[in-house]
């Protein structure tokens, strides 16, 4: 079944973030991921959204989701993202 990784993403160090997002969509890819939303366009209909960005991702199913963000090509990459912004993620089922 298909997951979402959704990421909403506050933003301390651009330029590191910047280096971050220019090279995070190869580990992506490399493990069947796709993205469905990357950008800082939020339009906030209920609540607050007190985040610079919001990703959604959308991977093939959990396992493929889970062995991209454990795996050795994005753990320098997520690494650099923890130094460079503070981001709540969370990995979501697309059906019930």
């Amino acid at each position: 079944m298909p997951v979402l990784i959704v990421s909403r993403v506050s933003i301390k160090d651009a330029e590191a973030m910047a280096s971050y997002m220019e090279a995070a969509p190869e580990t992506v890819a490399a493990y069947g991921g796709n993205y469905l939303a990357r950008t800082p366009q939020i339009e906030v209909l209920e609540g607050v959204a007190d985040y610079d960005r919001m990703v959604v991702v959308e991977f093939p199913d959990r396992t493929r989701a889970m062995a991209w963000y454990e795996s050795e090509e994005y753990r320098d990459l997520r690494q650099s993202r923890w130094n460079a912004a503070e981001a709540h993620i969370v990995v979501i089922p697309t059906e019930q």
